[in-house]
């Protein structure tokens, strides 16, 4: 029996599924979603006076968006950045030590080239959210945003998921031939999430605020603009955050349930995967919420304050570039001898048998033939 792996067929139906959620919306019958618009939504004057804490104008101008989102981000860039950096080098030159690398290594890409957006984002923000760079760049830049957190998110599914099967299943891992189901499954997200973000690249991003003499990017647009895309990010929030969540938190429970009935063997890898489930929860739980929302709400100027919420739940879900390299890698006895051999500081130690027994169950695995070293 083999683990139950993506075919090219039903990850091609997914994406095709996302597609044409998001393309029913621009269809010309008469639904009840339709009227609706995306992201922060002009005030008619009645709005203006009822809801003030909901102004565009406000909002953008506000010191939460000039000062503290730059902040955070700037903080999320000084330490993701060298952190998923380091782990992607550490992983690349230790490809062979480790069963997990490949959906490790996939991850600290994603986080990599995630932290490699934020200065436009930063600048963005500190210009009083006003872009510089053009339509099409803020298309790109919003595909890749959205594009890098869902395939984290899919990356640490995996992994929780192989995780799973390696504790409560660990006959179906064996052979070489799994390596090649992994290339596949990486190849797979990657392309799904590719064309999951081609609407984002499709579809104007920009909007000038004429009051403000600033151009925004994705920010505001009426509610007259691309009303499909609230089918679209409907879909892109139940299919890359509710089932992976699903997924997720039922394969780490079951590890955790299992790990404990072992009494104290295996305590503190019970407390590592804790924490992981409780990163993953908190990063992602609250941004992909308030956007369901946001887009469940009837589009009206003064349900712009679920939008700001929005805004800063996603700084909360960008930390988890900052996480991931602290809690699935340096938490590792390995990845710490990994960084000592390929600095060249000091020989790998040998490790002790009752290491040797939590590291099997800790993030990440090592392989059939490291264990019998």
């Amino acid at each position: 029996m083999s683990p139950l792996v993506p075919s090219p067929s039903s990850a091609a139906a997914c994406v095709g599924l996302l597609l044409g959620c998001a393309c029913l919306g621009s269809a010309d019958q008469v639904s009840p979603m339709r009227g609706k618009g995306r992201v922060l939504i002009p005030l008619t004057a009645q709005e203006e006076t009822a809801c003030p804490s909901a102004s565009v104008e406000g909002f953008l101008n506000s010191t939460l968006t000039t000062r503290l989102l730059p902040a955070l981000y700037s903080v999320i860039l000084l330490v993701g950045l060298p952190a998923n950096a380091l782990a992607c080098w550490v992983l690349v030159t230790n490809f062979r030590r480790c069963s997990s690398t490949l959906f490790l290594l996939n991850l600290a890409s994603a986080d990599l080239l995630f932290a490699l957006l934020l200065p436009f984002k930063i600048s963005y923000h500190l210009l009083g959210n006003h872009w510089l760079f053009g339509d099409y760049l803020c298309r790109t830049m919003m595909a890749f945003f959205y594009g890098n957190m869902y395939s984290s998110i899919l990356f640490l599914t995996c992994i929780g998921l192989e995780r799973y099967i390696s504790v409560m299943h660990p006959f179906l891992w064996k052979g070489s031939s799994q390596t090649w189901v992994k290339v596949g499954v990486c190849v797979g997200i990657w392309l799904v999430v590719g064309l999951g973000m081609t609407p984002l690249l499709l579809c104007p991003q920009t909007s000038h605020i004429s009051s403000l003499n600033i151009t925004t990017c994705h920010d505001v647009l009426g509610k007259d603009k691309h009303t499909f895309l609230v089918y679209y990010f409907l879909c892109l929030v139940g299919l890359g955050f509710g089932l992976p969540f699903v997924i997720m938190t039922i394969s780490y429970s079951c590890i955790l349930v299992q790990l404990l009935a072992k009494e104290r063997r295996y305590g503190q890898v019970v407390h590592v995967l804790a924490v992981v489930l409780l990163v993953f929860i908190l990063c992602f739980t609250p941004s992909n919420v308030l956007l369901f929302i946001h887009y469940m709400l009837e589009a009206k100027g003064c349900h712009n304050v679920t939008y700001i919420w929005y805004t800063v739940a996603l700084v909360l879900s960008a930390f988890n570039n900052c996480f991931d390299p602290f809690v699935y890698f340096y938490v590792s006895r390995d990845f710490r001898s990994w960084v000592r051999d390929a600095g060249g500081c000091c020989p790998r130690e040998l490790d002790t048998s009752s290491g040797r027994a939590s590291e099997k169950a800790a993030l990440p695995l090592r392989s059939k033939e490291q264990s019998q070293l």
